[in-house]
């Protein structure tokens, strides 16, 4: 078993999800809470056109904003749930400290981690944090060449909804 430093010395590196699933700044509120439930995730960055990173949306935003009776609403942008200041970031080298200290500025339950030019290498969670004050580590994917496997997944849905899917009454039978 290696020995770690501190919890509060180690750096955001060390701890930050590198995988990451990213949807884009145009799609819908729907969208990402669709990817959200099929992955497994509770956060979610946005990401614009060219892959620049916008904010991070989160499961617990969607859900106290979500409402049933205007589903127009779901088909509203993502980046309408994302708060007008800037998301909270720290560098891969700032202390775990550092990040725990950026989210509670922020009021929020994760970071990123960009580098220095503002690019989304990673995003340490309060999950992150309390699996590793637990000293469960958690399996980490292989460092690839410094860039993060960010993915992203184009979307099916239909931008109208189908004439014979707009009935009001059930079909003859």
């Amino acid at each position: 078993m290696t020995a770690h430093p501190p919890l509060e010395q180690r750096r955001a590196a060390e701890l930050m999800t590198r995988d990451l699933l990213t949807i884009a700044a145009s799609e819908s509120v729907l969208m990402a809470w669709e990817l959200m439930c099929k992955a497994g995730v509770h956060h979610l960055p946005v990401t614009d056109d060219e892959g620049g990173f916008v904010g991070v949306v989160d499961a617990q935003t969607i859900t106290t904003t979500w409402s049933a009776a205007a589903p127009q609403e779901a088909r509203r942008p993502v980046t309408s749930l994302l708060p007008s200041r800037p998301p909270p970031a720290v560098g891969p080298s700032s202390t775990v400290r550092e990040a725990a200290r950026a989210m509670l500025e922020s009021g929020g339950d994760h970071v990123a981690v960009t580098d220095e030019h503002g690019v989304l290498v990673g995003l340490i969670t309060a999950r992150d944090l309390i699996g590793a004050l637990a000293g469960a580590e958690r399996d980490k994917a292989p460092r690839s060449g410094g860039m993060p496997s960010l993915y992203r997944i184009e979307p099916v849905l239909p931008r109208t909804i189908p004439a014979h899917a707009a009935r009001t009454e059930p079909p003859p039978g």
